[in-house]
């Protein structure tokens, strides 16, 4: 019987599903590394031989975290005006009280000199009216003028009085809104954000500029709900900011009561750092510390590794075979296994070229 191509298209896809079937249960593995040891071509006595031991070591839990400042404070302008003049830019410190931000003067220094006029007035018309109520004074003593007259005359002063008093307000208004026009530093600090220009429009309320005070920053992160009762105010945790090119501990100093309910995190602040090159945003990291832990603990230098696979040099029978093994957390020049390796194991670890 004549076998069509058909029949043998069947016969190939019946043949490769097979093959797959085995690969899939690991019946095959075309160069996959098995589980164990397979021989290390190397010369015996290329490095030095490691006992493998369970060993205590602190448990930690890292905590992404960032650089923020409590004292970021937003400057903005409490009267409307164009911008004149802007005196800092973004990182200049400046001390508390100096001018930053100018802005037009012209509509409030003629509100001031038109306030000031009406104050003269007032005073004048006062100085007036305080001369013919001493007079009436006098006049309702000799009985030359009724009572009636007297008190007519007396409104009359405490109108002028209350004129004046009026007028110095509007003095004190017109000279308040004017000294809004130039924005001070309310404190020492460091310019964060120059968000207005020359010629700008500013309104009440605007953000011109954002100050922050480099003596008042903090550390904050966000941790598991789970660890809640492991942490406590005043306790030291291990502090790392790697673009200030610190790493040293602080103390937490806030740990909030509430959870966010998406996260199931709670923050933690540390207490008030004063460390060179520190800029609120920065990325940190926070290692609370958890107690100790027990686990098996191989030097650095006896991992392998290949891509992104792991191995150790495990001896048997005098000749080190390549073993994939887990990894875990880094303490110092050690490395925490997980998986693959037992107690009581010898390694090998490679002589330095």
């Amino acid at each position: 019987m004549k076998i069509t191509k058909r029949t043998w298209g069947l016969i190939a896809l019946v043949l490769g599903s097979l093959v797959f079937m085995l690969w899939l249960a690991d019946l095959l593995h075309f160069g996959k590394i098995a589980p164990g040891t397979v021989p290390f071509k190397a010369e015996a006595g290329k490095g030095r031989e490691f006992l493998v031991q369970e060993k205590t070591f602190p448990k930690e839990l890292p905590v992404l975290a960032q650089v923020m400042s409590q004292s970021l404070t937003l400057l903005s302008s409490q009267v409307p005006g164009r911008v004149t003049r802007v005196d800092v830019e973004a990182g200049s410190r400046v001390r508390q009280g100096a001018p930053l931000v100018a802005l037009s003067a012209a509509e409030f220094q003629a509100r001031l000199r038109q306030a000031q006029a009406g104050v003269s007035q007032a005073s004048a018309h006062l100085a007036q009216i305080s001369a013919d109520y001493q007079r009436y004074q006098r006049l309702l003593k000799e009985g030359a003028v009724s009572p009636r007259e007297f008190e007519a005359m007396e409104a009359r002063y405490r109108s002028a009085q209350a004129s004046l008093t009026q007028a110095k307000a509007q003095v004190q208004e017109a000279a308040t809104l004017d000294q809004y026009t130039l924005v001070k530093a309310p404190r020492d600090g460091v310019v964060a954000e120059r968000r207005a220009a020359v010629g700008d429009l500013a309104q009440p309320g605007q953000p011109l500029l954002i100050l922050y005070d480099p003596r008042d920053l903090q550390v904050e992160g966000e941790v598991n709900d789970e660890y809640r009762s492991r942490l406590a105010p005043g306790m030291p945790v291990g502090l790392t900011v790697p673009a200030a090119n610190y790493s040293g501990k602080a103390a937490l100093a806030e740990i909030f009561p509430i959870s966010m309910s998406q996260s199931r995190t709670f923050k933690v602040r540390t207490e008030r750092l004063a460390i060179p090159g520190l800029i609120p945003g920065m990325f940190a990291r926070l290692t609370i510390p958890l107690g100790e832990a027990k686990g098996l603990l191989i030097p650095r230098a006896a991992v392998r590794r290949v891509g992104q696979l792991t191995m150790v040099e495990v001896m048997a029978e005098g000749r080190p075979g390549s073993r994939l093994v887990q990894l875990g957390k880094e303490v110092e020049d050690q490395v925490e296994v997980l998986a693959e390796l037992q107690a009581g194991e010898r390694i090998l670890i490679p002589s330095p070229k």
